[in-house]
């Protein structure tokens, strides 16, 4: 009874979890910016045009133009100083170039749009809180369903003669998956951002993730839940080698 309870438990998780990824990856997709030219001799200080018009950013459309604009302006210029010749004199001409790149590419768009050049300067450090979302839920679904899996696996090999040696199995492996996690992590953040901005220099742009940002957060998150995974394993389904499973 119990083993087809957790297959039906197992089915229906997949199912959801599987169409939760798909509309996540598709959120994630259709957060992608203009990126720059794969051809470092196509590259220029410029971005693609847009109709001049004024924005109001009382407006939520507006303000998310404005913060991809801006953020599409910062990438386009990181981009443009990479392949300047400026760049084989060190880290400090290189900075100078971006700058000067970044400063004019905001000047426009403040023209463009009736926006004051802060404002922009300002949006392009704004985080797309729709796209970070999407990013830490695939990952949080993945990690939900590791850790899952992980906590069967140390609960099929003690009886409940063995609490002790149970709990201390599952603190050890919590700590070993949150320190998986962090890794993985990390890297499928940058991995999602280098995706949505098109250019795989993320330079200072790296420090502005969530996952940086927040990271002692998220560990504790991650511990709680593999901890939440083996309350659910220990006492919502039966034990292995209890009655209840025979």
């Amino acid at each position: 009874m119990s083993n087809l309870l957790e297959v039906r438990m197992g089915r229906t998780g997949r199912a959801i979890g599987a169409v939760a990824l798909m509309l996540l990856i598709a959120m994630i997709l259709s957060k992608r910016l203009p990126a720059p030219a794969a051809n470092g001799q196509a590259r220029r200080c410029e971005i693609p045009a847009e109709p001049p018009r004024p924005w109001h950013l009382d407006r939520f459309a507006d303000r998310a133009h404005l913060r991809a604009e801006a953020a599409t302006a910062e990438s386009w210029a990181i981009a443009y100083a990479d392949v300047s010749p400026l760049r084989q004199q060190g880290a400090g001409p290189h900075a100078e170039v971006r700058d000067q790149c970044m400063s004019l590419l905001f000047e426009r768009i403040s023209q463009r749009h009736a926006i004051a050049v802060g404002t922009v300067r300002e949006y392009a450090q704004h985080r797309d809180i729709i796209f970070d979302t999407a990013v830490l839920l695939v990952f949080g679904f993945a990690y939900v369903a590791i850790a899952y899996q992980l906590v069967g696996v140390i609960t099929r090999r003690f009886s409940r003669d063995e609490r002790f040696a149970l709990l201390v199995a599952v603190i050890i492996m919590s700590v070993m998956a949150v320190c998986g996690a962090v890794f993985v992590g990390d890297s499928w953040s940058i991995g999602a951002e280098v995706l949505r901005v098109g250019n795989g220099h993320l330079s200072y742009r790296t420090e502005r993730l969530p996952w940086r940002q927040y990271r002692s957060a998220i560990m504790a998150t991650a511990l709680g839940i593999f901890w939440l995974a083996a309350v659910v394993r220990v006492k919502v389904l039966p034990w292995p080698g209890s009655p209840e499973v025979m």
